[in-house]
């Protein structure tokens, strides 16, 4: 369908304000309105799993940037969080399911958001990206053809 994609990120930014609320998080939110043809009902999905992890594994008073912006042949959203980052080897293992990098956080989750992100990703052409640091947090950079 047709829909508002800078529309439906803050949607789902907003399904997690108690959250960020409670980690007194900097939120810096970039959007450029944009309408996106896309499946609506999956791309919240990857929002809500990006934005959820975003949230869960940063600390109080970090950061939180989401960003859209449309280039010429496709559409970029970025989440970066400020929280605790990730090592080569669990970047490599990220995407699998049912790996948790951070058993800290086991009882949040059951490792199958991002697994399922990636195979949204796949059906709708696009890509998904990591660059993370442990310290310096992790950003996801989702690219879709317009």
């Amino acid at each position: 369908t047709e829909f508002s994609l800078d529309e439906q990120l803050r949607r789902c930014m907003l399904m997690f304000e108690e959250q960020w609320t409670r980690l007194d998080l900097n939120i810096d939110m970039e959007l450029e309105e944009i309408t996106c043809y896309s499946n609506e009902e999956m791309l919240t999905c990857v929002w809500t799993n990006l934005i959820s992890n975003a949230i869960k594994f940063s600390k109080p008073g970090g950061a939180l940037y989401i960003g859209c912006h449309a280039g010429e042949d496709c559409v970029t959203v970025t989440v970066r969080d400020s929280g605790i980052g990730m090592d080569k080897e669990t970047q490599r293992h990220i995407f699998e399911k049912f790996y948790q990098g951070d058993t800290s956080h086991a009882g949040k989750g059951n490792g199958l958001g991002l697994s399922l992100v990636e195979r949204i990703m796949t059906l709708l052409d696009g890509t998904i990206p990591l660059d993370s640091a442990p310290g310096f947090g992790s950003t996801f950079v989702v690219t879709l053809p317009l």
